[in-house]
């Protein structure tokens, strides 16, 4: 009787098995469509074997574990890949909107208001007497410093931009970093008995995921299933059950409260874009548009004031004396010279202070309009051209000897050259995310044909098992009615 006894015992282990091996199967499948879901396996194992005398006789199966099919390589791969997309998906969005700031290929822009300027001038020069071409001239003087106020406003206000996408982000970074340690946690109890809490790590991985597309991390996972998190150059933001949060004030970035900016430290994922942009490359801009409009003025006025008005008069201003702004504090600092430029109180509504004359004051003289029309072509100007090279560091400038048009100029074609390296950037990034998502995917995906395979192959297990029970259940009649 024992004999048969065991019979049913392995046929009952393997029904039991087969069960929650369909169970497992049966998971994945549903599964098929759901975000950063990993697919399991029961794995199914012999049981110890009894002695009969010599002889070790099996006593069938049981279901050992659940795993996960899953490569830390590749997943590792794809966090830092999914980084740099992000990083340079973020930068190309942006850079997209600075150029519409330098677009000149539509009606209005820089490069058109400043030749309307010129030309204007260039009618007060055929006719310096002339009412109204000087006051064509103050329009289209007040024109050119209106686009440069616009240029110079969306500029700061795509700055501002970055700081309130920052504070957002940071509140997303710190919500996440909190749930990694929950999680942790939770994972941590549920293997304590030595099963695998697989959903749970599911769940982390995602976030993991996520993080990284934010900020980029390195991760290490202890002996007991928890992970350490840190930004790339080892910062802790995740420790078992623990977990530090970041936090802003004003354009600085804390660690845990402490208030030492570590911004400079946050270089990859969207954060690390919009403090490139927020720190490097929109500062740079609104620097260099600077330099052209406080150039733009200090020629102007260095000419003008040396002018003669239709009354005579000279040391008029055409341009405010941009000496004068509260911000600037001597005159080769020209900070926030895109936003001050406005028409001097000398000309403004005031056409005959248009400075057109010479020396010799007599009508028709055009001598002083001559020399301000000249600036237009001319290729000697010396111009600071600033460099914000790296975050956290000094920006430097060098001196740029050519036309005032030229100077502008370059800096759109620099912002085109941005936006496509930036571009060319992505495109290479999100090429090798695809191979190994397509990587992951041949290793921890749900193939439904694979599925349906295994489907088969434990139904046949399962229907031989109780037909194992249907034998061993005949064995035992046959025994009692011997009896």
């Amino acid at each position: 009787m024992s004999g048969i006894r065991n019979v049913i015992d392995i046929a009952k282990g393997a029904l039991l098995a087969n069960q929650k091996a369909i169970t497992v199967t049966s998971h994945n499948i549903a599964n098929v469509n759901t975000p950063g879901y990993t697919r399991q396996k029961m794995v199914l194992e012999a049981n110890p074997p009894y002695f009969a005398n010599r002889l070790k006789i099996g006593m069938g199966v049981k279901a050992e574990t659940v795993i996960q099919y899953t490569d830390p390589f590749i997943n590792r791969n794809i966090h830092l890949k999914t980084s740099l997309f992000k990083k340079y998906e973020t930068k190309t969005s942006v850079l997209s909107q600075l150029e519409t700031v330098f677009n000149e290929t539509g009606d209005q822009g820089l490069v058109r208001a400043m030749n309307e300027f010129w030309n204007a001038w260039h009618d007060v020069v055929s006719n310096p007497g002339g009412s109204s071409e000087r006051m064509a001239l103050l329009a289209k003087g007040e024109v050119l410093t209106r686009q440069f106020h616009l240029m110079s406003e969306s500029l700061h206000q795509l700055k501002r931009e970055m700081n309130t996408n920052l504070s957002l982000s940071l509140q997303e970074v710190n919500r996440l970093v909190k749930q990694i340690a929950e999680l942790n946690e939770k994972i941590v109890f549920a293997e304590s008995n030595q099963s695998t809490a697989n959903d749970l790590r599911d769940q982390r991985a995602n976030h993991i995921t996520r993080l990284s597309e934010l900020m980029g991390n390195v991760y290490l996972t202890d002996q007991h299933g928890a992970l350490t998190v840190m930004t790339p150059d080892g910062m802790i933001l995740v420790d078992g059950k623990y977990s530090w949060e970041l936090s802003q004030e004003g354009d600085a970035i804390y660690w845990n409260g402490i208030p030492s900016d570590i911004s400079k430290r946050l270089q990859d994922g969207t954060l690390g874009a919009w403090l490139d942009l927020r720190d490097q490359i929109i500062p740079q801009y609104i620097a260099n548009l600077n330099e052209l409009a406080g150039t733009l003025m200090r020629e102007v006025n260095a000419l003008h004031v040396g002018g003669y008005t239709l009354s005579g008069e000279t040391g008029k201003y055409f341009f405010e004396d941009f000496k004068s702004a509260p911000e600037t504090p001597n005159l080769n600092d020209f900070t926030g010279a895109a936003s001050y430029i406005r028409l001097s109180l000398d000309v403004k509504g005031n056409p005959g202070n248009v400075a057109a004359g010479g020396i010799s004051g007599a009508p028709g003289d055009n001598e002083n309009a001559m020399r301000i029309l000249s600036l237009q072509t001319d290729g000697s100007i010396q111009i600071r051209k600033w460099n914000f090279y790296q975050r956290g560091t000094p920006p430097s400038n060098t001196l740029q000897t050519g036309s005032l048009e030229d100077y502008y100029r370059m800096l759109v074609g620099e912002i085109g050259i941005l936006t496509d390296e930036a571009s060319e950037n992505l495109q290479f990034t999100q090429t090798l995310l695809d191979h190994l998502s397509e990587l992951r995917d041949s290793v921890s995906g749900v193939n439904l044909d694979e599925e349906m395979v295994e489907l088969l192959k434990i139904q046949r297990a399962h229907e031989a098992a109780s037909k194992l029970v249907n034998i061993a259940d005949e064995m035992l009649q046959s025994l009692l009615e011997m009896r």
